[in-house]
Parts: structure tokens; C-alpha cells; sequence
């Protein structure tokens, strides 16, 4: 049973479950659905980044740090660029990684490389820039493979729904 979808709970639920719903058919080839697995990744990225992160901003499961996740199977963001923190990485944090991306996201700072316009998951890299502000330099970029982010995606729901629920 879902709870309610104005609950973060409710909305990283329903996230995973259109993730997987569209991966099978994906998989299935099946043309009656023709619709694009990247962009529908980067809407539930998005929804997953933003509307668990301001509504529970000060929960403690934005504090698990990156590495403790990478140990336990989520696949890992490259960091191109990171703002300094005394002269080290500052992204060491699930929190700091999606304040990130929910500020990129914000200022419609991502875009797509590799085979840009390709369907398939594992031939487009999306890349992610965040900056100070609007009018600033960027001071932070992090890129992952479709398929990766496929799977941080689920990784991400699935950690929500735990925490919240």
C-alpha cells in the first residue's frame, strides 16, 4: 500500500515502482511503448533529489556518506568538480550529492553526452553542474552513466522508502 503522494514517502514509491513498470518495458521492446527510458531516468532523478530532500531536510539519512553506499552496491557519481572544503572534497555525503543535483536541476543545469539522443541507457552519460548562484561560475559537476544512474535511481527510492517509512 502506497502512502499518500504529497507524503516523500509516498512519492519515492511511486518513482520506483514507474522505474521498474517502464524498465520491463524497455527490456520488452514492446512498441507500444515508445517512450524515452533517459528522459523518464532524469524526471525520477529529479522528483527523487528534490521532493524527499526539502521536505526532510535535516533527516539523518541524508547524512550517510557516498563511499559507505558505494561499499553496499550504489553505483558512484564522478565528480569532475567540487567545491573546496579546507582543501578537500566536500561531496562526501548523500545530502551534499542531492542538494546538488536538486540545485542543477533548479537552474536546468544537466545535459547528455556520449550518444546524446540514443534510447539506450548505457550509451548516454548525463552530466550535472551546480554554481553559487545564478549569475556564478560553476563550482561543482558530476557525471554517471544511464544505466548507473538507472540504478542509483532505484537505489535512492528504495533507501527513501526505507528510512520514511
Amino acid at each position: 500500500m502506497f502512502v499518500s503522494r504529497n507524503d516523500a514517502l509516498g512519492f519515492a514509491q511511486r518513482t520506483r515502482k514507474n522505474l521498474e513498470f517502464v524498465r520491463r518495458a524497455h527490456e520488452a521492446q514492446d512498441e507500444d511503448y515508445d517512450f524515452h527510458l533517459v528522459t523518464h531516468l532524469m524526471n525520477s532523478l529529479l522528483g527523487l533529489a528534490i521532493v524527499p530532500r526539502v521536505k526532510h531536510m535535516e533527516d539523518m539519512l541524508w547524512k550517510k556518506r557516498l563511499d559507505e553506499l558505494a561499499g553496499q552496491g550504489w553505483p558512484e557519481w564522478n565528480i569532475l568538480l567540487d567545491e573546496p572544503d579546507e582543501g578537500r572534497s566536500k561531496t562526501k555525503t548523500l545530502g551534499r550529492l542531492t542538494t546538488h543535483l536538486r540545485n542543477a536541476a533548479s537552474h536546468g543545469r544537466f545535459h547528455f553526452a556520449g550518444e546524446a539522443d540514443s534510447r539506450e541507457l548505457h550509451m548516454v552519460t548525463v552530466i550535472v553542474d551546480d554554481a553559487p548562484g545564478n549569475n556564478c561560475e560553476i563550482n561543482w559537476r558530476a557525471e554517471i552513466a544511464g544505466d548507473d544512474l538507472f540504478r542509483f535511481c532505484i537505489k535512492l527510492a528504495t533507501y527513501i522508502e526505507e528510512a520514511l517509512g
